[in-house]
């Protein structure tokens, strides 16, 4: 059995050779992303990066799910997908327990195009 398991990191150690230019802003727009296509789960306070590989099961999908609490490694917070406009679709946002609020964001390389070297 094969399962994609995050790479984790501190910012900058790998960004010189994968682009990040896409923002992945909710669940129906990661759930369009092709496989083959690298995406990030990034904390712009502690600076920690965690990559995976979109797979055909879709598996990095649990950084969507609403209620489910990830623990970062750079600051030993945990950080989940929520509601902040109560009532209101697409409201949710990605947010740690450390770092606070809007702090953790999500990018993935261009849809349908390899990275150069992967």
């Amino acid at each position: 059995m094969l399962c994609s398991l995050p790479f984790q990191a501190r910012a900058g150690v790998w960004s010189k050779n994968w682009e990040f230019s896409v923002p992945i802003t909710s669940r129906q727009q990661a759930e369009g992303l092709k496989p083959g296509t690298k995406i990030a789960m990034s904390c712009a306070k502690c600076k920690t990066v965690q990559v995976a590989e979109v797979d055909k099961k879709k598996s990095f999908l649990a950084w969507f799910e609403p209620k489910t609490k990830h623990v970062c490694p750079g600051c030993g917070g945990t950080w989940q997908y929520v509601n902040i406009a109560k009532g209101i679709r697409g409201g949710y946002t990605h947010t740690c327990s450390k770092c606070g609020d809007k702090s953790v964001y999500c990018c993935a390389t261009k849809v349908g195009e390899r990275t150069p070297g992967m």
